[in-house]
C-alpha cells in the first residue's frame, strides 16, 4: 500500500469519492425510476411502440434521463479518483483506459441530455406523419450518440475490471469491493451485447443485476477513495 504524496494527490481521491458517492445515488434512482417507467418506454422497445408512448406523455422518461445524464457528469469526476488509486502498477494502460472511460462518462451524458429535446419532437412527428413519414422516422429514431453502448457500457466496464484487478493485486481496496467491480464489469459488456442485439428480454435482465450491483459498487468505492483521500 502506497500513500498519497501531495495534497493535489489528495484531493483527486477526495473529490473522486465524493463523485462516486453521487453517481451511486443517482444510479440507484435511475434504477428506481426504470421500474416506474411504462412498459412501452423501457429498454429496447422498439420505435414503432415507444414513440406513440412518448408521444403521450413522457415525464417519467425524462426523468430518467436527467438522472442518467448526471451519472454521466459525476462519472466523470470519479475516473481521476480510479486512476489515481492504481496507476503505479501500470500508468500507462490504466491512464490510457481511464481516458476511455472518461469519454464514455462524457457520451452518457451528452447523448441523454439529446435525447431529452429530441426524442419528444420525433414522437410528435411520428404521430402526426403519414405512412412514409412514420417509416423514414422508424429508420432514424433512436436519440443516441452511442446507439451500440460501446461507449456508455464498454468502455466503463473495461476500466473497472482493470481498476479492480490492479487494486485486489495492490490490496488498495477491499477484496470484496473487488469483486464486486468484476460483476460491475461483467454487467456492462453483457449490457453492451443488450444493446447491440436489442433483446428486450435479456436487456431488462441485465438491468435488473445492474439496479442493485452498479450503485452499491460506487457508493462503497466512493467511501474508500475519501477516506484515503482523508487520511493522507
Amino acid at each position: 500500500m502506497t500513500s498519497v504524496r501531495t495534497p493535489g494527490e489528495s484531493s483527486i481521491l477526495r473529490v473522486g469519492g465524493a463523485c462516486a458517492a453521487v453517481a451511486g445515488i443517482f444510479t440507484l434512482a435511475a434504477a428506481v425510476v426504470y421500474l416506474l417507467l411504462p412498459s412501452e418506454q423501457r429498454a429496447a422497445v422498439g420505435g414503432a411502440v415507444l414513440l406513440p408512448s412518448v408521444a403521450e406523455g413522457a415525464g417519467t422518461l425524462q426523468f430518467e434521463f436527467v438522472l442518467l445524464a448526471l451519472v454521466g457528469v459525476f462519472g466523470l469526476g470519479v475516473v481521476p479518483g480510479l486512476v489515481r488509486l492504481v496507476e503505479d502498477a501500470s500508468p500507462g494502460l490504466v491512464r490510457w483506459l481511464g481516458t476511455l472511460a472518461t469519454v464514455g462518462y462524457a457520451f452518457t451524458s451528452a447523448s441523454y441530455f439529446f435525447a431529452m429535446g429530441r426524442l419528444p419532437r420525433v414522437a410528435d412527428a411520428y404521430v402526426a406523419g403519414d405512412e412514409s413519414t412514420r417509416a423514414a422516422l422508424l429508420a432514424t429514431w433512436r436519440s443516441s450518440l452511442d446507439l451500440q453502448g460501446y461507449w456508455q457500457f464498454l468502455a466503463f466496464g473495461v476500466f473497472v475490471v482493470l481498476v479492480s484487478v490492479l487494486a485486489m493485486r495492490l490490496t488498495r481496496l477491499p477484496s470484496a469491493l473487488c469483486w464486486l467491480g468484476l460483476l460491475v464489469g461483467a454487467l456492462s459488456v453483457l449490457a453492451t451485447i443488450g444493446s447491440g442485439t436489442g433483446t428486450p428480454s435479456f436487456l431488462t435482465g441485465v438491468v435488473a443485476a445492474a439496479a442493485v450491483v452498479v450503485p452499491a459498487w460506487y457508493l462503497w468505492v466512493g467511501v474508500e477513495m475519501y477516506r484515503r483521500g482523508t487520511a493522507a
